[in-house]
């Protein structure tokens, strides 16, 4: 009997490279990538040094920041003022008093007269905060137009064709992104409002005066809110005849003149003071930022170098790109 010759290993569906045989040539060798960064690596640890000593330089040139923050409450008439309401609308005085106990509307105000761009240029103008705005703003690139075209030694702005100062309305806006930040905490029906500059008196002056401005704003806003309410329901109660409606318009009126008169003593209650912080994250943050992009950076072009201009590629189809490579790094 003649024997059958033995499968050979492509017929039995076996790689050829199991077992002992080698690697692809054209595949990546971690340990020579590994041995090519050990090769290099006084040139690796002086780049990431210098990103070190970059950041934090960066970090010495920003500057610290400084952080003046205030606890406020809303002070609620409504609950009150929704008694008043509802014996004088019936059912409709009873939904309004329902929908007053949902929420917190005192703070949602609160949040609308802090981001409103008329009070901001108000309190702008009152406070004359806007060269200092300029000067101690959070982001270098501002504090540069104040060092291009502010004239310290005489006090004023150099305007002209490059240059126009801004109006406070202009710059409300600018207040409220750059400086303010607002948090509201919902279960304690509190707001905190911080102030951050690179100056710790600005931040506690601009922290100070907004509240300040935002009592008398809300009482402002809420008295002649009220008044007009009530002249416009007098107004009413002349043209009626009916002694039911005119006993609800007069509760309503006492609504109204209940509004004013308890906005007229605090518009808000101040749970903590201003209270300024100095912080400067940036001092451990950009080194170590700068260390590791310059880490990263070097040991790619390390490995980059290696495979192209280096012993990186054996394999014929490999040295043909790298070949391509080079050209078209040559060319514009």
């Amino acid at each position: 009997m003649t024997e059958k010759p033995a499968p050979s290993p492509l017929e039995l569906g076996e790689d050829k490279n199991a077992g002992g045989a080698s690697a692809p040539e054209d595949e990546i060798n971690l340990l020579e990538l590994l041995y090519v960064l050990v090769r290099y690596k006084t040139v690796i640890i002086v780049f990431t040094v210098l990103g070190l000593a970059g950041g934090y330089f960066a970090a010495k040139l920003k500057g610290p920041t400084y952080t003046a923050g205030a606890l406020l409450a809303a002070k609620e008439a409504d609950g009150a003022r929704s008694n008043n309401l509802s014996s004088a609308l019936g059912a409709l005085g009873g939904l309004a008093g329902g929908l007053n106990m949902m929420g917190n509307p005192g703070l949602e105000k609160l949040e609308l007269y802090l981001g409103s761009r008329e009070f901001n240029a108000e309190l702008i103008e009152k406070y004359g905060l806007l060269t200092d705005m300029f000067k101690f703003a959070p982001k270098r690139g501002t504090s540069k137009v104040y060092e291009q075209y502010y004239d310290t030694l005489n006090g004023k702005w150099l305007e002209g064709e490059s240059f126009t100062l801004p109006t406070p309305l202009q710059m409300a806006g600018f207040l409220t992104s750059a400086y303010f930040k607002n948090e509201v905490d919902a279960k304690k029906a509190t707001l905190t409002v911080s102030v951050r500059s690179r100056d710790s008196t600005f931040s506690l002056r601009v922290l100070s005066g907004c509240i300040e401005h935002l009592d008398y704003y809300i009482k402002r806003d809420v008295q002649n809110d009220a008044k007009n309410n009530v002249d416009y329901l007098e107004s009413q109660l002349f043209t009626i005849a009916d002694p039911l409606l005119r006993e609800k318009i007069q509760g309503m009126i006492a609504s109204e003149i209940e509004k004013a008169m308890v906005v007229s003593r605090e518009a808000f209650k101040v749970i903590d003071k201003p209270f300024c912080q100095k912080g400067f994250r940036e001092k451990r943050l950009y080194p170590a930022a700068g260390a590791l992009g310059m880490f990263l950076t070097v040991s790619a072009l390390v490995i980059f170098f290696h495979q192209i201009f280096g012993a990186g590629n054996t394999n014929p189809e490999s040295k043909r790109w790298v070949d391509m490579i080079k050209k078209q790094m040559l060319k514009i």
